[in-house]
């Protein structure tokens, strides 16, 4: 059953006045605003039915009504609208403050930062870079068994790691090996790095001791570039908000989201700009009761990340997705310009 005009109308005036107030919603308040010309009785009418719609739902100890879940989501899918605007120039300078060069430390900046801004908590999530590939490898001599192994991707993202060998390499074998990486296994997605590929490097390289803790480091960069990194930062900002005075609740919902933070990536995790989670939506779980935000960025033709904020349903979500979609284009512009730049 489609809603009318005018149930339309009480629905957005309840639910804004109670992201607002965080207090149910009665018709004596609703009669009073300017733009709901209805008499009480109408709106009271008007109420009734959008609860047996499920669309409120009344408190036991209130005579007010306040938004479901599926009143939000009818909301954000309906009634909302979609403001777009420039990043702020404040938002701007303390984004272009960060400058991290490394890109993992860059994301969970960026979501420290966007819960300073929204004071919500935030969630970062890092891209799936299995397209991406390496673009140089080094191996620094510390003494004759011991080495630093570097490795630069295409993003200018680098990786290094000291090794051990069991038996002593010289500088003219580690030479040989670093050209034979540089040839064999660059310019190729790091996906493509198959044992049968690196065989080729045992062939040409020879049976160097540096070459099993070579080999363990690469396939361990592999699985790190194809494992999301999620962040989540100012979690304990959600004990301001009503919804969560209650100590069982907030402790249980803390609880979940740092027990394992990838309960906090979306369902559906295709996002396209920006997408709204409300409730139920998030899973039979803590975050069921909380709604999410999530906008993406990109990292170049290599992959998408998400960054957003949690918090509970009542939320102003117009502004909040405004903000969250200048900010996420603001990500992608320090992005493109720290790892990106630098290699034209």
């Amino acid at each position: 059953m489609e809603l009318s005009e005018r149930k339309q109308q009480i629905l957005k005036a309840i639910i804004a006045e109670y992201i607002r107030t965080a207090e149910p919603v009665g018709s004596k308040v609703l009669s009073a605003l300017p733009e709901l010309a209805f008499s009480s009785a109408t709106i009271r009418n008007e109420m009734s039915e959008l609860e047996e719609m499920g669309y409120l739902e009344k408190p036991h100890t209130s005579a007010g009504r306040v938004p479901s879940h599926k009143g939000y989501r009818f909301y954000v899918d309906h009634l909302m609208r979609h403001p777009t605007a420039p990043i702020s120039t404040g938002d701007e300078t303390a984004l272009m403050a960060l400058k991290a060069k490394e890109l993992d430390r860059l994301i969970q900046e960026a979501g420290r930062l966007i819960s300073s801004l929204t004071n919500y908590a935030a969630v970062a999530v890092t891209p799936h870079l299995s397209h991406m590939s390496i673009r140089q490898f080094e191996l620094i001599s510390v003494d004759e068994r011991t080495y630093v192994v570097v490795i630069v991707t295409d993003a200018n993202v680098v990786k290094n790691k000291l090794v051990h060998t069991p038996a002593p390499v010289t500088r003219e074998q580690a030479d040989l090996l670093a050209y034979v990486l540089n040839q064999t296994l660059t310019a190729i997605p790091i996906t493509q790095i198959t044992a049968e590929r690196f065989d080729v490097v045992r062939r040409a390289a020879g049976l160097t001791a540096l070459l099993a803790p070579v080999a363990e480091f690469i396939s361990e960069l592999i699985e790190d570039m194809d494992n999301q990194k999620v962040f989540l930062e100012g979690a304990n900002k959600l004990l301001r908000f009503p919804e969560y005075h209650d100590t069982g609740k907030a402790q249980a919902l803390l609880a979940y989201m740092n027990d394992d933070k990838k309960h906090l990536i979306p369902i559906q995790q295709e996002i396209d700009g920006v997408q709204i989670f409300i409730g139920a939506e998030n899973g039979e779980n803590p975050l069921s009761d909380t709604s999410m935000i999530y906008a993406k960025y990109g990292i170049g033709d290599m992959g998408q990340g998400m960054i957003g904020i949690v918090g509970p349903t009542r939320m102003d979500y117009a502004a909040l997705s405004a903000r969250l979609s200048s900010f996420a284009k603001g990500l992608n512009k320090l992005i493109a310009e720290t790892f990106y730049d630098e290699n034209k």
